[in-house]
């Protein structure tokens, strides 16, 4: 009996002890920022967001700065404090005689929160005791981001696995899973493969938010064999501990660092795997959330505790349909352990792929967007950013403008040098001094700014508000700017103006930023990642989920399909080797990738770049010279990336392939790619990298074409005139040509009418 506890005992404990690890990241990590970050003048900070997974308890943390200083701060008033949750953990006094330090810091376990955990560094910095010049430049120190790291050990919480902690477990914080097994029956069907495994890929990496996921298909037989056990009694499997091994998840491969798992595929299907309990509550698109617990022999793990999700239903189109709920589900309402699906509406590719970007010819206010009302108080620089999306085709004509109409107001005491700067996209289009002494508010203050600052995916408008003290007039006086307050209204609005639906291909930025063209406003076609075997389907479920990620939404209209068949309509993402894609038609491609490789080497494709300077032309028609190599070679380490016109299509679609030399190479690279430091890098139509840190060549070696509609017969024309400049030209020569020639005649026939009348 007293063995049979311990055993319990040591089941309840396999969680905990499965998911708590130590993990050290970069300060690099959690910022967009410069890696090193320099505080200038006599007081500035940064505040540095950790996210932390809800599902995460934080068992120690440890914070190792490296620091440098000026050595004309003199000791005690100058100092660096390290808060945590407005919570000061720890001060580090600057010395002259020590101007490069490492300092240890131990965050407090009980700071830490769920969701976003605020870092800040500050500094207070003097080099005399008294008249001293807040913007004199040798106040200044350093620290250095990269080089400083946090260190911290985690574990799961323990409590039951239910629906609505799914985001906690898949989320882009500390603690959150970075890949997930998903699990079918050895002889799945085409449909649970290639179209439902992607839909769950995606729903799971849109829980993840902006971190990469990496998906793993893997399969389990059809029954179990019992494991064999070293000094066991033939006793040992009786039928309790044979069910004890059956509720256990006895086919994972291997111990498994991340907690949970996916089973997908019909009741029959996985019913190997399921207890009998849970067969029977499958009835119709079923969704459910279970942890396994551990099978233990002798303190001995045989089969590790895990938390699993299973995606399931009576018929494919069940699953399909249950797959589809998880993608759009707000995990929070369903504090549950499982659903059943009755129905669902609105479920279309293209309805889905227009949420949270904003509709043209409308007008919307920050607060419709979720920005706040935004308050800057005391002396200093601030900065709100507002981030919209727009379509991804979003075209408007060269004339057109967007109207800010903003609510804004500052208070009294603003002295010299106090400002507000509005950039678009890191483009500066106004600037206004905050100059009335006794302050002022703005209501509906307009700003028309010209629509080409404004693209296709997110958009940025960047407020940033210098506030200054007014000065004493007396020496070694200072006023402090504990008075002075800015206030940006959430009732602030854009006006937006009409636009087509065009976009400019092959183009890899705006497949980075928007996925397009697998994600669409207007339209959602239907779009193909192609894979020679299911030795690929690993590699293509992963770039499936980055593909979502970046549209924001589940893509409903993109399926995995077998063979190198690029017959299909709408664009295609083919995934192979060298030796896989010779079967692909690639005779008009810039660049080819078979056997015998095309290459459009920088040399012969780069006079087009000085051309194009000298002639001031701003279109996006590069006047290039066509050149190539071809020969025989391996890729090596590296992977390619490479857009150009679907060639069989009858739409204008866009054919990516993506290669390497191995399906094995092929998946590391892939993992790569859809890594933060490598996934914002894609530029141009030719793409090729052997790591996660930076691109070996980045090209734009394809004519380029127009991808949509402009819903507008003068739009398209001006679309097509502008993107082909030489005919603005040709006929501005023949407009003239007809008017002189008109000109002429008029003038020849009133000459002679003069004539005869005398």
């Amino acid at each position: 009996m007293i063995k049979k506890y311990i055993m319990f005992i040591v089941c309840l404990c396999m969680p905990f002890t499965l998911a708590a690890q130590t993990d050290t990241y970069r300060l690099t990590d959690f910022f967009g920022g410069e890696s090193t970050v320099r505080l200038q003048g006599k007081s500035a900070s940064i505040d540095i967001p950790i996210p932390l997974s809800s599902v995460t308890d934080v068992d120690s943390a440890l914070l190792t700065l490296e620091v440098v200083s000026s050595q004309a701060l003199i000791k005690k008033r100058s100092q660096l404090y390290v808060r945590f949750n407005n919570a000061t953990i720890g001060q580090i006094a600057f010395d002259p005689d020590r101007p490069s330090l490492v300092s240890e810091i131990a965050i407090p376990t009980s700071l830490w929160r769920a969701g976003f955990n605020s870092l800040t560094l500050a500094v207070s910095q003097h080099y005399a005791e008294q008249c001293v010049d807040g913007s004199a430049p040798e106040l200044w120190s350093e620290i250095n981001a990269y080089n400083s790291t946090l260190k911290i050990a985690t574990s799961v919480n323990e409590k039951r696995f239910t629906l609505d902690e799914l985001s906690g477990f898949f989320n882009p914080g500390i603690g959150g899973q970075r890949n997930v097994q998903l699990y079918t029956a050895r002889e799945a069907d085409d449909q649970i493969k290639y179209q439902t495994l992607p839909i769950v890929a995606q729903a799971l990496s849109l829980r993840n938010q902006y971190q990469p996921l990496i998906i793993e298909h893997d399969s389990f037989d059809d029954g179990y064999v019992l494991p064999q056990l070293e000094d066991t009694e033939n006793s040992f499997w009786n039928d309790q501990n044979v069910a004890r091994y059956e509720r256990s998840a006895w086919y994972l491969k291997a111990k498994q660092k991340q907690p949970v798992h996916v089973l997908v595929g019909t009741v029959d299907a996985l019913s190997p795997v399921l207890s009998d309990e849970v067969i029977n509550d499958i009835d119709g698109a079923f969704l459910k959330a279970q942890r396994t617990p551990a099978f233990v022999k002798d303190s001995n793990v045989i089969v590790p505790a895990s938390y699993r999700l299973i995606v399931s239903g009576t018929t494919q189109e069940e699953v399909l349909e249950a797959a589809k709920a998880l993608a759009v589900m707000d995990d929070a309402i369903n504090p549950i352990s499982q659903v059943t699906v009755l129905s669902q509406s609105q479920m279309q590719a293209e309805t889905l792929q227009r949420h949270r970007i904003l509709n043209p010819d409308n007008h919307y206010t920050f607060q419709d967007f979720g920005v706040a009302t935004t308050q800057f108080r005391d002396e200093g620089n601030f900065t709100k950013r507002v981030s919209f999306r727009l379509p991804a085709d979003f075209y408007v004509p060269e004339n057109a403008s967007v109207s800010l109409l903003l609510d804004f107001g500052y208070g009294a005491g603003f002295g010299p040098g106090s400002v507000m700067n509005v950039s678009v996209n890191d483009e500066l289009v106004h600037g206004l001094s905050l100059n009335n002494i006794n302050g002022q508010s703005y209501r509906d203050y307009q700003l028309r700014i010209p629509a080409r600052f404004f693209k296709g995916g997110t958009n940025n408008l960047d407020f940033a508000v210098t506030m200054r003290a007014p000065l004493a007039g007396v020496p070694c006086d200072d006023i402090p700017g504990s008075h002075l307050v800015f206030q940006l209204d959430d009732s602030s609005a854009i006006k937006l103006p009409d636009a087509g639906n065009v976009a400019v291909q092959p183009n890899l930025v705006l497949l980075s930023e928007t996925a397009y063209p697998f994600a669409r406003f207007k339209s959602a076609p239907s779009s193909t990642i192609a894979i020679p075997s299911d030795d690929y389907l690993d590699t293509a479920l992963t770039l499936s989920a980055k593909l979502a990620q970046v549209a924001q939404v589940p893509l409903l209209n993109v399926k995995i399909a077998t063979g190198n068949d690029i017959t299909t309509e709408g664009s295609v993402i083919v995934l192979g080797t060298p030796e896989s894609l010779t079967n692909i038609e690639q005779s008009e491609f810039s660049t080819a990738i078979e056997a015998t490789k095309r290459w459009s080497y920088r040399l012969q494709n780069n006079l087009y770049n000085r051309v194009r300077n000298l002639t001031d032309d701003q279109s996006f028609k590069e006047m290039r010279i066509d050149g190539h190599t071809v020969q025989e070679s391996d890729l090596g380490e590296q992977a390619v990336l490479t857009a150009q016109a679907h060639p069989v299509s009858s739409q204008t679609d866009t054919l990516f392939i993506v290669a390497a030399q191995t399906p094995e190479l092929l998946q590391a690279r892939v993992e790569d790619l859809v890594s933060l430091s490598m996934w914002g890098q894609m530029a141009g139509d030719f793409f090729a990298w052997k790591d996660g840190l930076s691109p070996s060549l980045i090209m734009q070696v394809s004519d380029k074409y127009e991808v949509g509609e402009a819903d507008d017969s003068w739009l398209h024309l001006r679309l097509w005139l502008s993107n082909n400049p030489w005919y603005w030209l040709i006929g501005f020569i023949l407009v003239v040509f007809v008017v002189s020639l008109l000109i002429y005649l008029l003038l020849k026939r009133r000459n002679k009418q003069v004539q005869d009348s005398w």
